[in-house]
């Protein structure tokens, strides 16, 4: 029983570390890869694959083991693991990103590099089940129960790890540091399982249990179970991803969204895998159990979906979330957040724990084969919720968008309630699964009226509405060409254009001598890029946009008769649009430019911290020509700081940093000269510009010259590795 506990509270650890790392290395990957959702999508299925392999391995393996030498195996996979995740900031930064990048202009290059890049630590990290489970159960009769034990608790430390690595250790050490912090703990699990490897008895050293022959029967049973274990990672992960774009809205896509649902689902799952290793005496038909656990898991994320968007249209709740940075750290902003995840992801991920000791029930026949089907079994779940992540990140929301995905994971689970059914017996309380999920198939709201809701709007009021895998864009009209556009959840910019955007986008082409080719990276409502077009000597300005149905709502707008300055920014053959990461496409691109923006973003966004790190800024001067010009919003003094530990020459016209490698030209005087000239103010006004308000702001702000030729080291800056910024509830 001593042996047992230890175990348990190792596996846990062993499970915490995991899930640093995961949070940690999907973001260090993100640079090589790309931070878009199809880029997350191949670095979530790589990581996936990697558990499968070593699981399959693992169990061929263990059932050759005594259980100290199962013990043994474990300990040395968990030294792998920390060798590697010691090495690991070096190797992904240094050694994938610096030196690969070249190659991720190919999909399918990313992927095998990222795969190859993950196969030894996720490789061992599969092992671990296959070998504890080995070292942990003696006799056939109560397997199932262990093995339940003991993948709850290493899933419960997973949730634990997701949410203290996403909300503490992150953002208080960085990444960095988070990972060598996981590599200790690696360590330590090690250190532990070689202690208790030394006190197992000798005596079962020499004689591992017989193997009995296999026949055809339990291969058709095996063969039938990863099968519906497959289908059953498939929909969990899968409606992940749907919660994931749901609750980004809510919680308006910052740095904190990602690890909080991935906790919040780590931990339901560990619960149920729990009270499901509690339940397994009682659960006399493992088959019928399953399938209906499945099919409540699909009613209950359909009833969680449903019921924030009644509690909305019924006042219960705000109709408000996108004008609200709800992720604030007030009492009342987390009892909010609590509720909502309580509602949407925990209940579902709960009822899908329960699944897995019954299926360990359903298998474990036969001692001498228990790691193997430990293994299969893992495999298939992992080797699903693989597809999962692929098939509904990157084809079903393409496809189906977030209404259209959820009614058929819906669709799923009714055909996991109906086989029951339709077979007789006591299966009943099925009904109550099965008609909410009929009903959901007919009712649930389509897509629009789904958002439209969510975003606060009332019954007739305009709006245009577009989703896609890389995300949700939602235009708000408030007259008749004018509005606010909303970016997962964010509210971004407006129509006509905000004097602000348009500052930001006119500042450094009308300060630049001669701004032939301009960057913009950000589209927003298009603001930015239009203004980047005012001089008349600019012959090309490329636009950078990673949300590719902000892109389709700005054609819908122009569609339906509405121009403010967007029929031009389609139409003009100076502008080149472009889908993607902008950090990840200036990397790629060997082309020098005169002026280089970014349109303003909020620190506090989710990734945000790839745009206003240290090597970011390093990226762009590179691309600047000599005497170019970089200009971007200084939303915070660490921002500040940070720019001017890169760029020697600095000037701040309040909100906008400017730097470059040559002293900066700026002036108001050149500003109202180039302002006057009709071209530029022709060019201003077919936008609805206030051209009145852009002067009085070139009167009033601010100016200060802050560098003149050095850099300035930062105190506390913003890096790759530790963007401060974005994690702000530590700061």
């Amino acid at each position: 029983m001593k042996l047992r506990s230890a175990l348990f509270a190792l596996f846990f650890v062993s499970g915490f570390a995991a899930l640093v790392y995961q949070t940690a290395w999907h973001r260090l990957l993100g640079l090589f890869a790309g931070a878009d959702t199809i880029a997350a999508a191949l670095v979530v299925g790589a990581f996936l694959l990697g558990l499968g392999i070593g699981s399959l391995v693992a169990g061929l393996y263990a059932d050759r083991l005594s259980r100290r030498r199962a013990l043994l195996a474990f300990a040395i996979c968990e030294v792998g693991i920390a060798v590697f995740a010691a090495a690991s900031p070096w190797i992904f930064y240094d050694g994938v990103y610096r030196t690969l990048l070249p190659v991720a202009e190919s999909r399918g290059a990313v992927f095998a590099v990222v795969f190859a890049g993950l196969l030894w630590p996720t490789f061992l990290m599969g092992c671990s089940l296959p070998f504890l489970s080995k070292a942990v159960v003696q006799r056939l009769e109560g397997s199932a129960e262990l093995i339940g034990w003991l993948y709850g608790m290493n899933t419960l430390g997973a949730g634990v790890g997701a949410f203290v690595g996403g909300w503490f250790l992150i953002g208080t050490v960085g990444f960095d540091v988070a990972v060598w912090i996981g590599a200790t703990l690696n360590l330590a699990v090690a250190a532990g399982g070689l202690w208790l490897a030394r006190g197992t008895d000798l005596a079962d050293e020499a004689a591992p249990p017989a193997r009995s022959v296999d026949n055809a029967a339990d291969r058709r049973l095996v063969l039938e179970w990863s099968t519906l274990v497959f289908i059953s990672g498939f929909l969990i992960v899968a409606l992940q991803i749907v919660w994931y774009r749901l609750a980004g809205v809510l919680l308006q896509s910052n740095g904190y969204s990602f690890s909080l649902v991935l906790a919040v689902f780590l931990l339901g799952d560990a619960a149920g895998l729990l009270v499901g290793a509690r339940w397994i005496p009682r659960i006399s038909d493992p088959r019928r159990f399953f399938f209906g656990m499945q099919a409540a898991a699909a009613a209950l994320a359909l009833g969680g979906a449903w019921a924030i968007y009644g509690a909305i249209g019924a006042g219960l709740l705000p109709a408000t979330f996108v004008d609200h940075d709800i992720v604030s750290g007030r009492a009342g902003d987390t009892a909010l957040i609590a509720l909502l995840l309580a509602v949407v992801v925990l209940p579902a991920s709960f009822v899908m724990g329960l699944s897995f000791p019954v299926v360990q029930k359903a298998v474990q026949r036969d001692i001498g084969r228990l790691g193997q089907r430990v293994g299969l079994v893992q495999l298939s779940n992992i080797v699903g919720n693989s597809a999962g992540s692929l098939v509904a990140g990157l084809l079903l929301l393409d496809l189906l968008g977030t209404s259209g995905t959820l009614k058929l994971l819906i669709a799923i689970g009714l055909a996991f309630a109906v086989l029951p059914l339709a077979s007789g017996g006591s299966a009943r309380w099925l009904l109550a699964p099965a008609s909410l999920l009929a009903a959901g198939l007919v009712l649930f709201p389509s897509g629009e009226t789904f958002w439209r809701r969510l975003h606060g709007l009332a019954e007739r009021e305009r709006a245009i509405v577009r989703e896609d895998k890389t995300g949700l864009s939602l235009l708000k009209f408030t007259g008749e060409q004018s509005g606010r556009l909303y970016i997962q959840g964010h509210s971004q910019s407006s129509l006509p254009f905000a004097t602000v955007h348009a500052f930001l986008g006119a500042v450094g082409p009308l300060t630049h001598p001669d701004p032939r080719r301009v960057l913009v990276i950000g589209a927003g409502t298009g603001g930015t890029p239009y203004a980047a077009a005012a001089n008349p000597a600019t012959e090309k300005v490329r636009v950078i946009e990673i949300v590719a149905p902000v892109i389709d709502t700005l054609r819908a707008y122009t569609a339906s008769g509405g121009t403010s300055g967007i029929d031009r920014l389609l139409a003009d053959p100076r502008f080149e649009i472009r889908v993607a990461d902008g950090r990840h496409q200036l990397a790629l691109d060997r082309g020098r430019y005169d002026v280089i923006e970014a349109d303003a973003i909020l620190p506090k966004t989710g990734l945000s911290g790839l745009l206003n790190s240290r090597e970011f800024f390093e990226q762009v001067r590179g691309r600047l020509a000599p005497g170019g010009l970089y200009v971007q919003w200084a939303p915070t003094e660490r921002t500040v700081e940070t720019f001017r530990s890169v760029f020697p020459y600095v000037t701040l016209v309040h909100p906008a940093l400017i730097g470059s490698d040559r002293p900066i030209p700026y002036s108001r005087e050149r500003m109202f000269e180039m302002l006057a000239r009709a071209p530029v103010d022709d060019h201003l006004a077919a936008a609805r510009i206030d051209r009145a308000e852009l002067r009085r702001w070139i009167t009033e702000k601010n100016v200060e010259v802050l560098n003149t030729g050095a850099t300035r080291p930062a105190r506390a800056p913003n890096t790759d590795f530790f963007p401060r910024d974005e994690f702000y509830l530590n700061r």
